[in-house]
């Protein structure tokens, strides 16, 4: 970890300015030494406090490499500040002025009351004007079963020195540790969107020295190419017979079921080929799937354009779902049409718990609304349309009372027998 030597800020003034209002409306005195100022009630909402961070540096942050910071973290009275490294991060979303981070604390917190860790994600969601793509995504495949698993989240106010960035999602690292993963098996291995779908490989965004992305153990450790090169020549190579016989024993059918329904739900073209982790958690269990980055989904493309299924995502785009569906005497797709009917009557995949949780989240990010739209308009250059946070609500309830009509429809017969 790397330390700074500049003053430390007073603590009255810390508290002063993250958690006088804790609980009680912001006062214009609080919010100017923030570099910000008091905007209107959302939707008649109480603009309470949700928890804050101030990320401090310095100078600038880069996005290349990690660079020593303190960060102050305040919620309802309780405050810490703790060193840390920070840095920029983000692919596609760099070109958004509304930056993202990567921090690493010198010890394990528990920002937004999710698990302690001390590896955090504060991504800026600037191209979802709900905040809740991301979050509603997470929270419906964990729900769907205990062996889905995706980064828990939750939402705080930031500010980087004296400047306000606004409203972020703060979420878990999807890590070895995150996923549970026993370290003394040789076998146990994370890779991030690895190419594994693609029969001929890619040039685009890929670390020719890391071409699967693998995120645990370090390469220099132990490289696990060759292992997820034999799943990929199993996906491809296989014969029908030995593909039925041998795919559970390679990944979870349980869990690629759960995904292939979520991103058939959510729309999540992204989803499909890449947007996801391939992780083993020690020899005597199959690879699993774990869902990363979901802001293409639920009535928005990843650039923001309108989709309200004009474009409908094709899971047989991925070898393995073709494979699944599409082999003869596979049973995969009457599962599948099972668990679709097993979701839709436990009421995860549901219009009710949909907006159930739509309404969750917008109590608990009202107050901080008006404050992120100020510093970041609704009609800035990178946005298809003008839609405000109301629009952009009612559009996601829309297009899920389409889609799971849809499905419904799609899946109400079972599957002719190839």
């Amino acid at each position: 970890m790397g330390s700074l030597d500049f003053p430390r800020i007073s603590w009255m003034v810390l508290l002063i300015i993250f958690t006088a209002s804790c609980g009680e409306s912001y006062r214009n005195s609080d919010i100017g030494k923030a570099g910000g100022k008091v905007a209107a009630q959302v939707g008649g909402a109480d603009t309470t406090a949700i928890p804050t961070i101030r990320i401090e540096t310095i100078g600038p942050i880069p996005w290349d490499r990690k660079v020593p910071a303190i960060i102050t973290y305040a919620d309802c009275g309780r405050t810490w500040t703790d060193t840390a490294d920070a840095k920029y991060r983000g692919g596609m979303s760099s070109k958004y002025d509304k930056p993202s981070y990567t921090i690493e604390l010198a010890g394990n917190y528990r920002p937004a009351n999710l698990p302690a860790d001390d590896d955090w994600i504060l991504n800026a969601n600037y191209i979802d004007k709900s905040f809740m793509r991301h979050k509603i995504s997470y929270d419906l495949f964990q729900q769907m079963g205990s062996y889905d698993i995706a980064p828990q989240s939750g939402y705080v106010e930031l500010w980087q020195d004296e400047n306000y960035f606004g409203l972020y999602v703060v979420m878990e690292k999807i890590n070895a540790g995150m996923l549970g993963l026993d370290k003394s098996d040789h076998e146990a291995m994370v890779f991030k969107d690895p190419p594994l779908f693609y029969r001929e490989r890619t040039s685009a965004m890929r670390d020719t020295a890391n071409y699967f992305g693998q995120r645990y153990p370090k390469m220099e450790k132990r490289d696990q190419t060759t292992k997820i090169e034999a799943l990929q020549r199993f996906l491809f190579e296989s014969s029908d017979a030995a593909f039925l016989e041998n795919v559970g024993k390679w990944i979870d059918l349980r869990n690629v079921m759960d995904w292939h329904l979520f991103v058939l739900f959510a729309n999540n073209g992204d989803g499909i080929m890449k947007n996801f982790y391939l992780y083993k958690r020690r020899s005597s269990e199959p690879f699993r799937i774990a869902v990363w980055d979901c802001d293409h989904t639920f009535g928005r493309d990843g650039d923001n354009e309108m989709n309200m299924l004009e474009r409908v995502v094709d899971g047989r785009r991925s070898i393995l779902l073709q494979r699944l569906m599409d082999t003869p005497r596979s049973d995969y797709p009457n599962a599948l049409r099972l668990r679709w009917m097993e979701l839709r009557d436990s009421g995860v995949f549901s219009l009710e718990q949909f907006e159930e949780m739509v309404a969750e989240n917008r109590a608990t990010i009202a107050g901080a609304l008006a404050r992120n739209f100020e510093r970041w308009p609704v009609n800035a250059k990178w946005y298809y349309d003008d839609n405000t946070f109301e629009d952009e609500i009612e559009l996601m309830i829309r297009f899920v009372e389409l889609r799971l009509d849809q499905l419904d429809a799609r899946f109400s017969e079972a599957p002719k027998v190839n």
